[in-house]
């Protein structure tokens, strides 16, 4: 059986993982109350963007740090206006993911040093977070944590989109990118940080994982020790998916500074600024997105525009006018749904190709074959048997 959190449900509703541990209430029909004045988030640098592909400045503000710990001028690296412009930002200030990954290679190359991210994940603190490193500070479990951090994480970066899934006696958080071709020193970066903050959250240095990266495996064979000497972790380069791997158990693990009611402030904060990075229109995606899984997931078989339409209470019409807006078609917002819980059922062995199929609402495994080929560039089996450990 596939256990997953399903993204956005109603606020008075709460997962649970072999209860064993709490799940975090979060909500589509309801906002919480703003505390304090409502805040704007700014891309600056003279560049137009949206949330996606941008990070919040104090995240940079890590690098900067590091770099002067390693005994060098930020502004001999950086350059002193860039350097001028990031410790003069306000805080809900962001910047592009160009301005991000350009920050993190010019440190690596002055550095001379592959492994970086990894070092420089080690030295990044609650601060650097902002209230997302306060808010997963005051979880009850890791396992609250890693739904905070599904939940909320495009509030540090929206270069790519946390995922937590469990499958047997394994957990997953998965990264699934928001951009096209993420940088692979930021993904890295993600990843290496939250094994070590589960570490410290916990206060448990023994932690382990097994660490799935996208990125092809360095040619230097002692770049590739030095991934798993700096993460303490086992380090699988070529895999279709960025993605950790831990044992269940892990996610009952109690974080040593829980606080239930900070927790309920900062997450109240939270929505707050999730609602104001995002805009309106995330929470009517969501929403619709959610419902998809929802009915996929009873087993509705193929679910089209009008009975979708019927489900958000509105006309077929309008539901098409509404995804529009946002440059997206039925089919494509279908797809995108279909793959999300295709690479989830194909994790669990125990559910054949055919059965997955019909899972996703195909009539027939070739239909759904020949859809994953398109979405992924392999077929299905192929796409599974890369899942396995080497």
């Amino acid at each position: 059986m596939v256990l997953t959190h399903k993204p956005l449900q109603h606020r008075d509703q709460r997962l649970s993982c072999a209860n064993s541990w709490q799940g975090m209430p979060v909500g589509i029909g309801r906002t919480c109350k703003p505390i304090g004045p409502r805040r704007k988030t700014r891309v600056f640098m003279n560049e137009k963007s949206s949330h996606a592909g941008t990070a919040c400045t104090h995240y940079t503000h890590a690098v900067l740090e590091y770099v002067e710990s390693q005994g060098h001028r930020a502004e001999d690296v950086f350059g002193a206006q860039w350097v001028r412009q990031l410790r003069a930002s306000p805080p809900h200030h962001r910047v592009s993911v160009h301005q991000w990954q350009t920050t993190l290679q010019r440190a690596v190359s002055h550095l001379n040093d592959p492994v970086f991210p990894i070092k420089l994940a080690h030295s990044i603190k609650s601060r650097h977070l902002g209230l997302l490193g306060f808010l997963v500070m005051s979880c009850d479990t890791l396992g609250q944590a890693a739904l905070t951090l599904q939940r909320y994480e495009q509030l540090l970066d929206s270069v790519n989109e946390a995922q937590w899934d469990v499958v047997g006696d394994q957990c997953f958080m998965s990264w699934n990118p928001l951009i096209p071709n993420p940088p692979a020193e930021v993904i890295l970066l993600s990843m290496a940080q939250w094994v070590i903050q589960a570490r410290w959250l916990s206060e448990r240095a023994d932690i382990s994982c097994d660490m799935h990266l996208t990125q092809t495996a360095p040619a230097d064979p002692a770049v590739r020790l030095a991934f798993e000497r700096e993460l303490h972790c086992r380090v699988h380069f070529d895999r279709p998916r960025n993605q950790l791997v831990f044992p269940l158990h892990y996610a009952s693990l109690p974080i040593a500074q829980r606080d239930p009611q900070v927790h309920a402030v900062l997450r109240a904060q939270a929505e707050t600024d999730l609602a104001a990075l995002l805009g309106q229109h995330h929470s009517f995606l969501a929403h619709l997105e959610a419902e998809l899984i929802q009915r996929m997931e009873t087993g509705a078989g193929e679910i089209t525009l009008q009975e979708m339409a019927q489900t958000m209470s509105l006309a077929p019409r309008t539901l098409q006018h509404r995804l529009d807006e946002y440059g997206l078609t039925y089919r494509q917002l279908l797809d995108k749904v279909r793959c999300r819980l295709a690479e989830r059922h194909l994790r669990d062995p125990r559910l054949s190709l055919a059965e997955v199929a019909m899972m996703l609402g195909y009539a027939d495994q070739s239909g759904f074959h020949h859809a994953f080929k398109r979405w992924k560039g392999a077929s299905p089996g192929e796409y599974r048997r890369r899942l396995m450990p080497a």
